[in-house]
């Protein structure tokens, strides 16, 4: 009888290593097509949950009993319409939609636990809608109301020296150097804590630059016309991530007409409730110590009118002065936190800010298009931008700083790449950026808006009018990061000088062919001759899909793009 052999031990772990190798490559394509499968079940349901509303809406007029109607509206929280939606199929966990008409125009849905944005024609993922609120529920830190009382606070009541009292809380004074956090893309400061324990914050530059609003409507913080009050809690809020959830509603804001003297209480038809505002002049006033404040910068909008017609603010050296409320000055958003929102890390200075609801400890992977924000900086070969915004084609970029030559507009207002600024922008400019031949960037739509004068709703500033397709274009007034960036104005917090370029934007000034609209250092914009030469901040539009090789978004880590 022969022998019968076996494989030998060497044979057996060739094989494993063999099937080990095998698995190795084969896992990853699998998971993929699986997540790529699931997203385009969400996209999927998305379209049918849409559907679902506007056959709803449109059977309502033959039988409302049956069909209730879902009425037109702005942000409509799906929780809210839930009873009235008919839906076979998976729907969405959460989201808001807004419906023109009986139609959805707008939609971001959560189905899946993908966040999925609708833009009125197209439906697509944008990453885990989840992520954050479950990195939310495992964070580790101190609550931020913990480091505000080390800030505000001694032996449990308000220092008697450094702070101020407004609207029964308490605040900062002065110049503080260790009251910054990194939250949702931006750099804040800690104003200090509120009566009802929410901590105050307000951003540490100018995020844009626009109109207060329109002659004799000074109040229109309260109206709904495209002025601050929309921009703040729609357009800027909207561009906000998932952790806003921790920003609260409340009658935090002021809009008092100017006294003579500052007022630290405010009365109750004058309390403005929002998510989003911005300061009064008397909170400003109360910040300064010795002619002081770690408010003090390019000039932004308080919420105090002295007329119908004019704003109170402060200029760059703190002096008082009167804006009209057509001119264009800077935007500084202030928020109302939960007490209870966790600080994952730092002490509250720059080179150390304390981080908000949110891990900043170690790099982030994946695609741009699942983790950016608004705000947040990207380096790209060796220049550093900000997004602007996240869109269906691509993330917007603008350049935190400024090509190295002063730039004609044309002999017009008009954007166009024959000749002018348009031109430069998509041939030396291009190139000095390092893109001229790359994959990275996308040619896309750039529009001008219409064109506008002074006291100009944003919503005309920003509208999808006078486009040109391009690889290269310029920042809109009213946009965000229409202003002037903290990390430009401090060279990366290393100087207090303010001392930088004026800037264009994309936008005309009407009825004026020889004007185009462009950024001041010190915060104003204004129009100006398309014969004269202003720096200039490209802007530029990458790829969702461009993979993250490292950092973390902050504007010392800033996102690094993978080559290929």
């Amino acid at each position: 009888m022969k022998n019968k052999k076996g494989f030998t031990l060497i044979e057996l772990l060739a094989v494993i290593v063999i099937l080990a190798i095998i698995a190795l490559i084969a896992t990853p394509i699998i998971l993929n097509m699986i997540n790529n499968s699931k997203k385009s079940a969400s996209v999927d349901s998305a379209y049918g949950y849409i559907e679902a509303i506007e056959y709803n809406n449109s059977m309502s007029m033959l039988d409302s009993t049956k069909y209730p109607k879902i009425e037109d509206g702005e942000n409509i929280d799906i929780t809210t319409i839930e009873d009235k939606v008919k839906l076979k199929g998976t729907k969405p966990t959460s989201g808001k939609i807004t419906i023109t008409k009986g139609r959805i125009t707008k939609a971001t849905l959560c189905i899946n636990n993908y966040n999925v944005e609708y833009d009125g024609k197209e439906a697509k993922t944008n990453g885990a809608c989840d992520s954050s609120n479950n990195e939310e529920v495992v964070l580790k830190g101190d609550p931020i109301l913990e480091k505000a009382k080390a800030l505000v606070y001694e032996n449990g009541a308000c220092k008697t020296s450094g702070t101020y009292n407004y609207m029964d809380g308490c605040y900062i004074k002065g110049t503080s150097t260790n009251n910054y956090v990194w939250y949702n893309g931006f750099m804040w400061r800690i104003m200090g804590i509120n009566s009802d324990g929410t901590v105050r914050l307000i951003t540490d530059e100018n995020i844009a630059t626009m109109p207060y609003g329109y002659y004799n409507t000074a109040l229109t913080y309260k109206i709904n016309e495209g002025y601050i009050n929309d921009w703040l809690n729609d357009y800027f809020y909207g561009n906000l991530n998932s952790t806003k959830s921790i920003i609260k509603e409340g009658a935090y804001f002021c809009n008092e007409k100017f006294f003579t003297k500052a007022r630290t209480t405010c009365t109750s038809e004058n309390k403005v409730i929002a998510k989003v505002g911005i300061i009064s002049y008397d909170e400003y006033y109360l910040s300064k110590e010795n002619t002081s404040s770690y408010l003090l910068g390019p000039i932004f909008w308080t919420m105090t009118p002295d007329s119908v017609s004019i704003i109170k603010s402060f200029d760059v050296t703190g002096k008082a002065v009167s804006c009209s409320i057509v001119d264009s000055y800077g935007v500084r958003p202030v928020i109302n936190v939960d007490s209870t929102s966790t600080i994952t890390k730092g002490d509250g200075t720059t080179s150390n800010y304390y981080v908000l609801s949110e891990n900043k400890e170690s790099d982030k992977t994946g695609t741009l298009g699942e983790n950016v924000t608004s705000g947040e900086y990207i380096k790209l070969e060796g220049k550093t931008y900000r997004v602007v915004s996240k869109e269906s084609d691509g993330i917007k970029l603008i350049l935190d700083g400024f090509y190295d030559d002063y730039i004609p507009y044309g002999d017009n207002n008009t954007f166009v790449l024959d000749s002018g600024i348009g031109a430069t922008l998509n041939s030396d400019v291009l190139r000095w950026l390092g893109l001229l031949n790359s994959n990275k960037i996308v040619k896309t739509m750039y529009y001008q808006g219409d064109e506008i004068e002074e006291g100009f709703s944003y919503i005309n500033s920003l509208a999808k009018t006078n486009g040109i397709s391009t690889k290269v274009g310029l920042i809109r007034m009213g946009e965000i990061l229409s202003g002037q960036s903290s990390t430009i104005l401090t060279q990366n917090y290393t100087t207090t000088s303010n001392n930088i370029f004026y800037y264009w934007t994309m936008n005309k000034y009407t009825n004026e062919s020889k004007k185009a609209w462009r950024v001041y250092s010190n915060g104003f914009g204004m129009q100006h001759s398309v014969y004269n030469g202003n720096g200039v901040r490209p802007v530029i539009k990458v790829k969702n899909d461009l993979t993250i090789s490292n950092g973390n978004g902050t504007w010392n880590n800033p996102y690094e793009i993978e080559n290929k």
